[in-house]
């Protein structure tokens, strides 16, 4: 029974796609299980880029399932533009398939979102606006669209009688950007839908735990990172979703003890997208500086990434909560040539220091980094030389950095990657199925 799950280790951008596009070569399914298209990944396949929102990122090799399940919120109209990218690029989607239990995000839900956001005032959450927190509180309310009922035309009929009134005079009442969309209209639509994916939707519970079943390898991709979780996160600046490993459980439907191998992706610093606490953060040139070096702009939204210094106190809440038995240590290259490395160790609110993430936001504001510093170290100029050479080749202090982030967390760095190309990585694991 051979699976892998990759989860983030902070809030997001840590590199999961490619590390899940580099462990999944060998994998026979992909499985992401919560989220929606407010995730961003971008793949190196060659010379050709996939930037993908909705889509599992292992859809871009050949002979592998990518499986959208049931946990995940899926932007239809998103996804279908994605399903174009990768066939025009010359891919393939024969192997896709979508939960028949996945909720759908509408137009409405968009228009939700941002009116919400805007009703909020100077308390906004910073949402893509994308529609998922609307989507996931329909499903909760239980009057969601499942993508399963897209087979059942007396079903959409009923759904689409019921929703769209009462999505209206909610928009009404939040001041959102009207809806002209009549039920017939939104009837049409989901049909339009059930002629272009109805062939990729089944239940995909059954199609993992078979796979299982017979020794297939599968891999979990989480969408988002361990902060954003909605139980565990920076509350309420998360998600809507359970990122932690717990989420790979209700939002893939496989039992907790089919899971045997949990991989945190560890970016060697700290980012975030939007509002909410970061304890590391920097400010001015410092920041522009990591911002700059790093790439630190979203994939989905654009926005330039807060940066700061790597927070362990963070990491071990996520390991803790997800049950890391390896790392991926990612874009340790962008800290190449910094003299001095801080690593936040421990937090100190109101005198007292403590080792553990604290649930109350409050405390989170007022928390002040303790910093432990490490020495840096020179770049080079050939990577693909230092990946040739192993774990070996790099720099010494880089070495004890990783050897730091090991220590503390108690967690082995497995994959050391040092470079944007799938290529740039060093695994130290080898066979990762055994």
């Amino acid at each position: 029974m051979p699976n892998l799950a990759i989860i983030g280790a902070q809030w997001g951008d840590e590199g999961k796609g490619k590390i899940t596009d580099y462990l999944d070569e060998t994998a026979d399914l992909i499985v992401r299980f919560q989220g929606g298209n407010n995730a961003g990944h971008t793949i190196k396949v060659g010379d050709r880029v996939f930037k993908l929102h909705g889509l599992p990122s292992g859809v871009v090799r050949e002979g592998n399932l990518a499986v959208i399940g049931n946990g995940t919120v899926v932007n239809m109209e998103e996804l279908l533009e994605e399903m174009d990218q990768v066939l025009k690029a010359g891919g393939s989607l024969d192997g896709l398939r979508i939960s028949d239990r996945a909720h759908l995000i509408m137009n409405y839900h968009k228009k939700l979102d941002g009116a919400e956001e805007k009703y909020r005032g100077s308390k906004v959450v910073g949402t893509t606006k994308k529609g998922i927190g609307p989507a996931y509180q329909d499903k909760i309310a239980r009057i969601g669209i499942r993508a399963g009922d897209l087979l059942d035309d007396e079903l959409l009929k009923e759904k689409a009688e019921f929703i769209l009134p009462y999505k209206k005079d909610l928009m009404t009442m939040l001041e959102a950007e009207p809806c002209g969309c009549e039920c017939e209209t939104l009837y049409n639509k989901l049909k339009g839908w059930q002629e272009k994916i109805g062939r990729y939707i089944c239940d995909t519970s059954v199609l993992i735990n078979e796979a299982l079943d017979v020794g297939k390898k599968v891999l979990f991709e989480g969408a988002q990172g361990a902060m954003l979780d909605i139980d565990h996160g920076t509350y309420p600046y998360v998600t809507s979703s359970s990122t932690c490993g717990g989420g790979i459980c209700t939002g893939a439907g496989v039992a907790p003890n089919r899971i045997e191998k949990v991989v945190g992706c560890l970016k060697a610093y700290t980012t975030r997208v939007g509002e909410g606490p970061l304890v590391t953060e920097l400010s001015g040139e410092a920041e522009e500086i990591l911002q700059k070096k790093g790439g630190e702009f979203g994939v989905t939204t654009g926005r330039g990434r807060r940066c700061g210094w790597l927070d362990l106190v963070v990491a071990e809440h996520a390991s803790r909560m997800c049950g890391f038995t390896s790392l991926a240590v990612t874009k340790l290259d962008v800290l190449n040539d910094y003299e001095e490395l801080p690593v936040c160790t421990a937090y100190r609110i109101e005198g007292k220091e403590t080792k553990y993430f604290p649930a109350s936001i409050s405390k989170i504001e007022r928390a002040e980094p303790v910093y432990k510093t490490l020495k840096g170290w020179k770049g080079w100029d050939d990577t693909a030389a230092v990946v040739k050479g192993g774990y070996d080749s790099l720099p010494s202090e880089m070495k004890d950095y990783i050897g730091f982030i090991e220590k503390h967390l108690k967690v082995p760095a497995d994959i050391i990657s040092i470079g944007p190309d799938r290529n740039d990585t060093i695994d130290r694991k080898k066979d990762w199925w055994k």
